[in-house]
Formats: C-alpha cells, sequence, structure tokens
C-alpha cells in the first residue's frame, strides 16, 4: 500500500513471508506428507486440464505419480523396519 509516495508496510513487518506455527500436533509422517502432495498435485492436474493447459497438467500428473510412488516406497520401509524389530516368537511361520 502507498501512502505520500512511500511505501508502508502492514502485517508483521516481514517480507510476504509466511511461518509455519509451531502447533503441539501429533508429527506427521513423510509417507503422509508425500500424499498429500499427490493429492495436491491431482487438484493442479485438474485445474490445468480446464484451462486447456496441456503441459502444466502433465508435469503436475508426474508429480502426483512421483509422489504416490514416494509415499508407497516410504510406507514399504516403515512396514519392514517395524517388522525387523520383532523377535522370532512374534513373527509369523513363514519368515523365521
Amino acid at each position: 500500500m502507498r501512502v505520500d509516495g512511500r511505501r508502508r508496510q502492514t502485517g508483521s513487518g516481514r517480507s510476504g513471508r509466511r511461518t509455519l506455527a509451531a502447533t503441539p500436533s501429533a508429527p506427521v509422517s513423510r509417507a503422509d506428507i508425500a500424499s498429500y502432495v499427490g493429492k495436491l498435485a491431482s487438484e493442479l492436474v485438474e485445474l490445468a486440464r480446464l484451462a486447456e493447459l496441456k503441459t502444466l497438467a502433465y508435469l503436475a500428473d508426474m508429480v502426483r505419480l512421483e509422489a504416490e510412488q514416494q509415499a508407497d516406497v516410504i510406507r514399504q520401509r516403515e512396514g519392514a523396519l517395524i517388522g525387523a524389530g520383532q523377535s522370532s516368537e512374534t513373527r509369523p511361520p513363514g519368515s523365521r
């Protein structure tokens, strides 16, 4: 906003950057974040297709696919790490 030819700052005085507020919530896993990115990318694909922006739709779809794949890989690794920590008595009979 300009007043008398000078730029007036509004808000908290920061240079337009948003910061994430530290909120006491449950930790979010990397797989959850990758999944969320995939959902956002899916929405971007829809918007780009509606506007007939074929290249942007394609690139957003590649992001969606990669995010979904990363979420699956991370979940599989987390499952393998959990399984590796079990004693042989608690593992299924075929995995001993």
